[in-house]
């Protein structure tokens, strides 16, 4: 199974569902925090930049494909998207509108 996972596509309600659901934001729950080295201290890239990476927790992810996998099939639940392989996931992709146009 290829899961495509395109903030683009979530509705308000999504969002509303997502906040119920984990009980943060999705502004909260998936924003870029500083890469720390082994001593606890921010990294830079080489134009002087500080790096930065992602850190989404496990019920946000599982949140997410069930809200886009609900979509196409109304009846997944949360618990068909725990039972998702991480391997099958893709995140971004195209959206259900650029997917149409082809």
């Amino acid at each position: 199974m290829d899961l495509r996972i395109n903030p683009d596509d979530l509705t308000l309600g999504d969002l509303e569902d997502f906040e119920d659901f984990t009980g943060k934001s999705i502004d909260e729950a998936i924003k870029p925090v500083p890469v720390l080295d082994d001593e606890g201290k921010r990294t830079f890239d080489e134009k002087g930049r500080p790096e930065m990476t992602v850190k989404v927790s496990t019920k946000a992810i599982i949140c997410l494909v069930w809200l886009t996998q609900r979509k196409a099939n109304p009846d997944f639940t949360v618990a068909d998207a725990r039972n998702v392989k991480v391997t099958s996931l893709v995140v971004g992709g195209e959206s259900e509108a650029e997917q149409g146009n082809g």
